[in-house]
């Protein structure tokens, strides 16, 4: 239930309100001049406020533009009578959310507060999704085009506001860390830590005191007492990288955390207690470990609660136009120029394999910037094996009639091809890809629905 505030100089008409509303199950506050309306409002959390047109030391529409500024995301109502409705609408010109005639019945009065309610939540929900984007935009970066990063993403919305932990796989540089951000930032634990440590990078020996901390003395140079990775991502997220790279001693210890929320330092031996999420990577086939015993079952069970697999960029092409103009676009802000490339030259970075996947592919677009004598990237800013691509030219491409085929089908994959291509050559762009077609945007964004989002 909201919270009121009615503003009014008849105490009467003040107490039949607040024994009203306060009976339905609303806050009520109550003033009866303009000097008492700002005390009550800086002093409690109003939500809704009623002011009447006329009161002893100011009017409702003076009150009206002194709050608005101070209080945007609150709602004001204005009372006012019969006859000056039309200082009534110039308050609705104000910012006022609506005005009521007096005298006015409780159920127009309830009806008013209700819309007003509908309004705040709607207002919160969007504020509430405004907030989510910002948190997820610097980590979005992993837009997709593709319908299977597509579905991926779809999963992540929906284990994000879970604590399960999440198992990410898939060959280095597809984007693991980049999701594992993602899932971060859609949670509720995105105002905490996100904590990541590549366990592949870390020695042996060292990667304990890494995760679980030490205490002074536990060893040769350990002077003082330092807390690990665990308890820096308390509240938050911890990102396990490279997770098929632990020794069995420390998963052992991995496992403890995962099962009971708590570790010891080194040289300690009083349990510690976190609250953490837990996502892995591994670039390892984690399951054949397990059949090798190299790798602890009750452990990979504990970690694979939820398992994504990321494909290689090589089985979702139609996510490097995207990628493109997005590494594009961090080179053009830093060096303040406006690169661009062919459409010729999108098709070849298209029909290369990119082993190294979208690391790689930054990378390329990188060195290619630094070598580009202007603003027009060229292929021989790329490296050699991009340049060896053998690129086949659109016009001499198979287009024969397959018998074993349907005709609808053949003509959708053909259609298909010319829309990445249309895509490809404007940069994702929708608009700019419909006139090339010389069809309408709508017409486009529906083919697009129907070949790329199932």
């Amino acid at each position: 239930m909201k919270s009121i505030l009615f503003i009014d100089d008849e105490s009467k008409l003040l107490r039949i309100l607040q024994s009203a509303f306060e009976k339905k199950g609303y806050r009520v506050y109550t003033a009866h001049n303009g000097n008492e309306a700002s005390k009550q409002i800086s002093a409690n959390p109003i939500d809704i406020i009623f002011l009447d047109l006329m009161l002893p030391d100011t009017t409702g529409l003076e009150l009206l533009q002194e709050f608005l500024p101070l209080y945007p995301q609150k709602v004001f109502i204005l009372m006012t009578a019969y006859g000056d409705v039309e200082s009534a609408v110039t308050a609705m010109k104000a910012g006022a959310f609506d005005y009521i005639v007096k005298p006015a019945k409780m159920d127009v009065i309830e009806i008013a507060i209700k819309r007003a309610s509908e309004w705040l939540e709607m207002k919160y929900e969007n504020q509430l999704l405004k907030e989510k984007l910002e948190n997820t935009a610097s980590a979005y970066e992993m837009v997709s085009f593709s319908p299977v990063m597509k579905r991926i993403l779809q999963i992540v919305e929906r284990v994000a506001n879970t604590d399960a932990t999440v198992l990410l796989h898939g060959e280095s540089g597809t984007g693991k860390s980049m999701l594992a951000r993602i899932i971060h930032n859609l949670s509720a634990r995105n105002k905490e830590p996100f904590v990541s440590i590549n366990c592949a990078a870390i020695p042996e020996q060292l990667l304990e005191s890494e995760l679980f901390g030490y205490e002074k003395g536990a060893f040769t140079g350990a002077n003082t007492s330092r807390q690990g990775k665990f308890e820096a991502a308390n509240g938050g997220t911890i990102f396990l990288d490279e997770i098929g790279d632990i020794s069995a001693s420390l998963q052992a210890k991995l496992l403890q955390v995962t099962q009971e929320k708590t570790f010891m330092r080194l040289g300690s031996n009083i349990p510690k207690q976190v609250d953490v999420r837990i996502i892995s990577a591994t670039n390892r086939d984690l399951k054949k470990m397990v059949e090798q015993g190299t790798f602890r079952e009750d452990l990979y069970y504990r970690l694979n609660i939820v398992d994504l697999f990321i494909p290689p960029l090589r089985e979702r092409r139609d996510d490097i136009p995207f990628f493109v103009e997005q590494f594009l676009e961090k080179q053009r802000k830093r060096y303040a120029k406006r690169y661009e490339i062919s459409p010729e030259l999108m098709n070849v970075l298209m029909e290369y394999d990119w082993p190294g996947n979208v690391r790689e592919l930054e990378n390329a677009l990188e060195r290619a910037v630094v070598l580009c004598s202007g603003e027009k990237l060229s292929i021989d800013d790329f490296p050699r094996e991009i340049k060896e691509v053998k690129h086949e030219p659109d016009d001499q491409r198979d287009y024969t009639y397959d018998p074993g085929r349907s005709l609808p089908e053949q003509l959708d994959e053909i259609e298909k091809r010319f829309i990445q291509q249309a895509l490809a050559q404007t940069n994702g762009q929708a608009a700019s890809a419909a006139r090339l077609l010389g069809i309408s945007r709508q017409s486009l964004l529906y083919k697009m629905n129907k070949y790329f989002m199932t």
